[in-house]
């Protein structure tokens, strides 16, 4: 498979994983979607119009009561929250303006790669399918949906921000980028 079929394979699967998985976490969630009579079409309609959906939330729903919950959550920042404060335009305008740079760093970096360096090209496919999935949101709502909560054993003071699949993906993609360094990095590390 070369490397750009791969790119898209694994873009359209996450993209849509992502969304779904956003889409159940409002359904499932919270309130909003709540209609018996509404078919799945309005339902996703909705999913993509309605906004602020925060006071339709339900209690979490508990996975492994000392460690993971699910909880639905609307971040308008970036990870921590950071930038949460500047204005709906100000954000959508910097995090698109991040995610074309990061799209095209990536895709010249994807394109230097050779065909054996598999690996890499499925981190750098990870990153671009995240950072895409939570821009996608922000376009769509101006703010990206969080729902995974992870705290450590029964203590919800210590705590993982809350995160959604898209933002696990840009985590797994850059972990493998660090962990398994290209040819030319391995071989400049070994000389040193």
């Amino acid at each position: 498979m070369s490397k750009w079929r791969r790119l898209a394979l694994i873009l359209v699967v996450g993209l849509a994983a992502d969304q779904a998985t956003k889409f159940l976490a409002v359904d499932r969630l919270t309130t909003a979607l709540a209609r018996p009579e509404a078919g799945l079409a309005e339902r996703v309609r909705a999913f993509y119009t309605l906004r602020h959906l925060e006071a339709y939330s339900t209690e979490p729903y508990v996975v492994y009561g000392p460690l993971w919950r699910m909880r639905y959550a609307e971040n308008p920042g970036a990870a921590w929250g950071f930038l949460r404060d500047l204005s709906a335009n100000t954000r959508t305008l910097f995090f698109g303006v991040v995610t074309l740079a990061a799209s095209a760093f990536i895709l010249l970096y994807l394109r230097r790669l050779e065909a054996r360096q598999r690996l890499l090209q499925v981190a750098l496919s990870l990153v671009l399918t995240g950072a895409w999935g939570n821009y996608l949101d922000r376009l769509a709502r101006g703010y990206v949906i969080d729902f995974v909560d992870w705290h450590w054993w029964n203590r919800p003071d210590l705590y993982w921000p809350t995160f959604n699949l898209a933002d696990s993906l840009i985590v797994v993609g850059v972990g493998l980028l660090l962990l398994f360094p290209g040819p030319k990095q391995a071989a400049a590390a070994a000389r040193e």
